[in-house]
């Protein structure tokens, strides 16, 4: 893929996408990380977690290859997963494209977050506008286009022009900005509020009169795994404290995880931290990095006493490390708790996203949903 040619402004030419069958992964890895050095990518649509899923999924589970083309070049990658379903009792069918997943719940409980097309820097700005019309020109071959986890609202002048409807649900998504900790190196007291600087410090107590506070970082890839192993059985025994389905009940979620660990974490890209004070363990965190972006996925804490707070502790000492390792965003990702919107210095909307194609039976679902939920707000009459 020539510089010369990827530097070409988009506005004049367009985008041809195709799906294809994914050619063997050597050959796909090589391609993807060429694109990877001419765009933005996240970790979520970087080679790291594209080429585990790959490798992972059962070849006949596999998603096909979305490519973009123009005058010949590829600018543009992503996965294209299909499945037939049926809803409302079967009277809604919609065989649906899923964006980056395979289409199947069992593979796709992973829950992808910051997801998006893979494509050449200059074609950003005009790459989902493509995809949507491509997508309009499946007319009779899909129904419904599913983006799941981005922060990028599809674009509505594109769903106009190709008269598409699109249905959307959303979750608040945390972030610190670290460049705001300059001044405490790396620190968190400036950006909190009176009152979570007092938890915190008090916190911080609590676990400093059990000893030494300090943070661990994972040296090796075994060494990763057995942090791993710990992370999974404080995070298990805390969501079965509380009655609560845990991430490793899904049979795909450990085999993936731990695969994705073997092949990324000699590049830095997964990263397993260990909490201690003194002897004693208070948390484990497993994480990525991108880039100058460290996402926090997965965590496991020694919580069964409920007055002590290890996961504020085990986060306050991670984002601190996060900073002086030369990160700039510490991203908790989708999903609303009170430790996200504590530290957090950011908050925006994550959204799943289903372009549809105007069908009747789309509008009346969505009629019916709407009705529902209107329903839903009235106030509730006694007797």
């Amino acid at each position: 893929m020539e510089s010369a040619e990827l530097s070409l402004t988009s506005a004049s030419r367009r985008v041809e996408f195709r799906r294809e069958p994914v050619p063997p992964l050597q050959q796909l890895e090589r391609e993807w990380r060429q694109l990877e050095a001419a765009g933005n990518p996240s970790f979520f649509t970087s080679w790291h977690w594209i080429g585990t899923l790959l490798a992972a999924v059962p070849p006949a589970s596999r998603p096909k290859l979305l490519r973009g083309r123009a005058n010949g070049v590829t600018i543009a990658l992503a996965l294209l997963g299909a499945n037939e379903t049926r809803r409302r009792r079967g009277w809604v069918r919609s065989r649906g494209l899923y964006l980056n997943e395979t289409g199947n719940p069992r593979f796709d409980s992973l829950t992808i977050e910051h997801n998006g097309i893979l494509a050449a820097t200059h074609w950003e700005p005009v790459i989902w506008h493509e995809l949507i019309a491509w997508f309009a020109g499946l007319d009779h071959d899909a129904d419904e286009l599913h983006v799941g986890g981005s922060l990028r609202r599809v674009p509505e002048p594109a769903l106009g022009s190709c008269r598409l409807g699109c249905r959307e649900t959303s979750l608040p998504s945390y972030s610190v900005d670290l460049c705001r900790l300059a001044a405490s190196d790396g620190e968190l007291y400036p950006v909190l509020s009176a009152n979570v600087r007092q938890q915190l410090r008090r916190a911080l107590r609590y676990f400093e009169r059990v000893g030494p506070l300090r943070l661990a970082e994972a040296a090796s890839a075994s060494e990763a795994m057995a942090f791993f192993d710990a992370m999974k059985a404080l995070h298990c025994a805390s969501w079965e404290r509380r009655g609560k389905p845990h991430s490793f009940a899904g049979e795909f979620f450990e085999p993936f995880h731990r695969l994705l660990i073997e092949r990324s974490f000699a590049e830095d890209a997964t990263q397993l931290l260990k909490a201690c004070a003194g002897d004693r363990v208070i948390g484990y965190l497993y994480n990525f990095r991108l880039g100058n972006r460290v996402y926090a996925y997965q965590s496991g804490f020694d919580d069964a006493d409920r007055r002590e707070r290890p996961g504020i502790v085990t986060h306050f000492l991670a984002i601190r490390h996060a900073f002086r390792s030369g990160a700039r965003v510490y991203d908790f990702m989708a999903g609303r708790n009170r430790l996200k919107e504590s530290f957090a210095t950011r908050c925006e909307p994550m959204l799943w996203q289903v372009v549809q194609q105007p069908r009747l039976a789309f509008r009346l679902e969505n009629l019916a949903r709407r009705f529902a939920e209107a329903l839903a707000t009235l106030p509730s009459r006694g007797a």
